[in-house]
């Protein structure tokens, strides 16, 4: 982008754009365009470089259309990039810890039930459907054992926001985690045992639209 050219910043999150917009600020940057909008809905005559998404295909019913409303934005050979998670991978701890593979459980069930829980894995025939040359994947996700690591806030906080939905649904039994508690209890169970931990499974894609 440089100083030359522009981002425009889609999302349907107000707080989160404001975010963006004080880090733009401190940061002096004055080319970033944001937009209070779905993407399922935000619609545009420009064209652009490239689209990129991070967690956006996992929380949507058709990622397919998504991807091709991607590629009618881009200029010719434009690029897609997509970061997604995929919770079918996830890498147990060893020595174990069940308390936290149990919480990664209810994540892998909650997205099969919701939209689809492999979804990183899913990026690669996705992107090939919606017009895009064959892409680009990785995947990788960090590792840690150590007690100030934020691993354990982020997994629990992640629980917290979907556990309501969860228990709704009978995907977790009300009352299995105390949430106040959680953070906590995942924490000295890797500590007691001197566990390492993974972050689930994250894959990374790009391709460049058809000829």
């Amino acid at each position: 982008m440089g100083r030359s050219g522009s981002v425009t910043s889609v999302d349907f999150d107000a707080p989160a754009l404001d975010t963006l917009k004080r880090r733009a600020v401190a940061e002096g940057v004055g080319n970033i365009e944001c937009l209070h909008a779905n993407v399922h809905e935000w619609q545009t005559t420009r064209k652009f470089d490239a689209v990129v998404g991070r967690h956006i295909l996992i929380h949507t019913k058709d990622p397919l259309a998504v991807l091709r409303a991607c590629g009618t934005m881009l200029y010719p050979r434009g690029l897609a990039v997509f970061h997604e998670y995929d919770f079918s991978v996830v890498h147990r701890g060893w020595p174990p810890t069940p308390l936290r593979d149990r919480v990664m459980e209810v994540f892998d069930q909650f997205f099969a039930h919701a939209t689809r829980s492999n979804m990183g894995s899913r990026l690669w025939t996705l992107l090939i459907e919606a017009g895009f040359e064959p892409p680009d994947c990785r995947a990788e996700y960090p590792m840690s054992g150590a007690t100030d690591s934020f691993y354990y806030e982020w997994i629990v906080e992640s629980l917290r926001s979907i556990l309501p939905r969860a228990v709704s649904q009978s995907i977790v039994p009300d009352g299995e985690f105390d949430i106040d508690t959680l953070e906590r209890r995942i924490r000295e169970e890797a500590a007691s045992s001197n566990s390492c931990i993974a972050a689930p499974a994250m894959i990374g894609a790009f391709a460049r639209l058809k000829a």
